[in-house]
């Protein structure tokens, strides 16, 4: 990729044209030439042309948010005469490659013959581990007897604390219908099952039918229930007002 001519790019008509928008972090710091092969490469899907073929040429934009750039982004096919300059910056890359293929084979020796070394500390200890685990499998495993045995007896106190929580349930959910209706509402029916109910009340006013709501769902919570406020209308000529919910065990 190749910046050279950038006015001529910019100038010519058959040239592609994109906005590009990227992140301020992933620009912030390049040099012209590495923002250049950067846009190259983000315009690539659409122009269809090779970054590493292309001639390009940008113009920053304004943009409200700080976070990202925009550039006008022009584009060609850079001529074939021009395949020689446009690989420059690959020269580096090139040459970090082959002092990576140099260390890595330095690496090699030097671990090979670690290695060896470890492979003997390794087959002494190995044989010294057997020795030792034969004295303490016996133990562990009888640690993990008494482990299993005493994760048993939790899961069976916790499953008869839900058995009774469950049983306390029903009932503590219809102490909190009556500690909120008082003597503001009252309940017109319920519906569900044991752990799922669907409550429509009365109320004297909108305002008291609100309340109740409330007062409701902050009593069931305390007793573990999750409440869900349905629709308040209200109902003429009394101007009473209709409430529902639906309340669930938690």
């Amino acid at each position: 990729m190749t910046r050279k001519n950038t006015a001529s790019v910019m100038d010519d008509a058959s040239a592609f044209r994109q906005q590009i928008r990227m992140a301020a972090v992933q620009v912030a710091g390049l040099r012209p030439e590495e923002l250049s092969a950067a846009l190259a490469y983000e315009v690539e899907p659409f122009s269809g042309i090779p970054a590493a073929e292309a001639e390009l040429a940008y113009t920053p934009v304004v943009d409200s948010d700080p976070s990202v750039r925009v550039f006008d982004v022009v584009v060609r096919r850079r001529k074939s005469g021009d395949a020689k300059g446009g690989a420059w910056y690959l020269v580096p890359l090139v040459i970090v490659g082959v002092i990576a293929l140099i260390l890595a084979g330095v690496d090699f020796v030097f671990t090979s013959m670690r290695l060896n070394e470890l492979k003997k500390t390794v087959a002494e200890q190995a044989r010294l581990q057997s020795a030792l685990d034969a004295v303490r499998n016996p133990a562990k495993a009888a640690r993990a007897e008494a482990r299993a045995v005493r994760e048993r007896r939790e899961a069976a106190a916790r499953a008869q604390d839900e058995v009774a929580k469950a049983r306390r349930a029903y009932a503590d959910v219809m102490e909190a219908i009556a500690e909120a209706c008082g003597d503001k509402a009252v309940l017109s029916s319920i519906d569900g099952g044991a752990f799922e109910l669907r409550l429509t009340g009365v109320a004297v006013t909108a305002t008291a039918a609100a309340d109740t709501l409330v007062a409701l769902a902050d009593a069931a919570a305390k007793r573990g229930w999750r409440m869900a406020t349905g629709p308040i209308r209200v109902q003429t000529p009394g101007q009473t007002a209709e409430f529902q919910c639906e309340i669930t065990y938690d």
